[in-house]
């Protein structure tokens, strides 16, 4: 088991907690909230955004927000590549735990409405809700015992739920389970899935390969582009690209350019994701059914995709940069083994509800607009978290 270093706690309440542009965001904030949690604990406190932060960098003030908009600035902003695994790529819980137990931590959308009533209770009735999932243990590797979560909205208030808390697995799951996928609130997502935002292996982005030039870039980055041998940099710097593989696969993150084996897999893009590149080489292997060598990798040159598998951002979704249309589906994708089967008519995407119904209403003092580059206060916590 790999441990995840702890976050600071971060409350999203009450709703002047997050004021943007003269708006109050506190309570429609959660996603934005859990995901902050998750840079700072990914990054072992070296990035420490507040929740409110990364709701700005999303250029959203007016609805909740999605995963994948958290997922974006995740990257754009911070460096760190999250797998959104939603709609159709849907993932096991079975999988989420051993993820979790790697130590990838995860952004979880669910619904509060089956915490009402328990020790976990943050809201006060069933609102869509999102929660940063920090740790399993115990248990089986499938199904652990306890489940390390982070909610935004304990902040205990009205004597609910205050701070982190170890979640039985099972409560967990009724979470997840109970997420609505309509504004009538009639259709739940049910068991056996999760709607989830993933970080990638703790480490993954930092450890550059010696086979590197670096090369300063002056004021487009904080740190210097490594280039690969025989690589150049992307035009524009950076490119914003999407994954596109066919339906029912993922497209293939590896840690070289030479090898389609399985060994270099590192992680694997759903329809949509994110990938920003720096730099690009057309020296690596060329995977049947595409037209070229191309590859694009990120800024340590520790990540690459094939240009078969993803498009420009903004571009025809479907279409990849260089593929044969008549030798079919690209080779540098996988057949998914842990998507869950009949999820294909589920919505890609689902935005967070807003609080603020069930909550008490602030105070009526106006409140100043949220410092969005003010340091986030507190320590991690060290000490034994509670049993919920």
């Amino acid at each position: 088991m790999t441990d995840l270093p702890r976050p600071v706690f971060q409350h999203q309440g009450p709703a002047s907690n997050c004021k943007i542009d003269g708006k109050e965001l506190g309570w429609k904030t959660c996603t934005a909230y859990s995901m902050a949690m998750g840079i700072d604990a990914f990054t072992g406190g070296r990035q420490r955004p507040t929740g409110c932060k990364i709701r700005e960098l999303t250029g959203d003030t007016t609805d909740g927000l999605t995963l994948r908009q958290v997922a974006d600035v995740a990257q754009s902003r911070y460096g760190i590549r999250v797998a959104v695994r939603s709609g159709g790529t849907t993932i096991p819980p079975t999988k989420a735990a051993r993820l979790a137990r790697a130590g990838r931590g995860f952004v979880l959308q669910g619904n509060a409405g089956v915490l009402v009533g328990t020790a976990s209770q943050s809201t006060g009735g069933p609102v869509n809700h999102a929660i940063w999932v920090q740790a399993v243990r115990g248990g089986t590797d499938d199904v652990p015992d306890r489940v390390l979560v982070y909610d935004p909205a304990a902040d205990g208030r009205r004597g609910l739920a205050k701070g982190p808390q170890w979640w039985p697995w099972s409560r967990l799951l009724a979470f997840a389970a109970d997420l609505r996928l309509d504004d009538a609130g009639t259709r739940r997502l049910g068991a056996g899935r999760f709607y989830a935002a993933f970080l990638p292996p703790r480490g993954s982005s930092t450890d550059t390969p010696a086979d590197v030039t670096p090369v300063p870039q002056g004021t487009l980055a904080e740190m210097p582009l490594h280039l690969v041998r025989g690589g150049v940099p992307t035009n524009p710097l950076p490119l914003r690209l999407r994954a596109v593989p066919p339906e029912g696969r993922r497209v293939n993150v590896r840690r070289k350019t030479d090898s389609l084996s399985k060994e270099s897999i590192v992680d694997l893009l759903a329809k949509g994701d994110l990938f920003i590149a720096y730099q690009q080489t057309t020296r690596g292997v060329q995977p049947d059914g595409a037209v070229s060598r191309a590859w694009f990798g990120n800024r340590e040159a520790t990540e690459w995709v094939h240009s078969s598998g993803v498009t420009r951002d903004g571009g025809q979704r479907g279409a990849g940069l260089d593929v044969d249309p008549d030798a079919g589906p690209p080779v540098d994708v996988v057949e998914d083994d842990d998507t869950v089967p009949g999820s294909e008519d589920l919505p890609d995407e689902i935005r967070e509800d807003d609080l603020a119904p069930e909550e008490p209403g602030d105070v009526d003092t106006p409140s100043a607009e949220t410092d969005l580059d003010a340091p986030v206060a507190g320590e991690p916590e060290e000490g034994d978290i509670p049993e919920a």
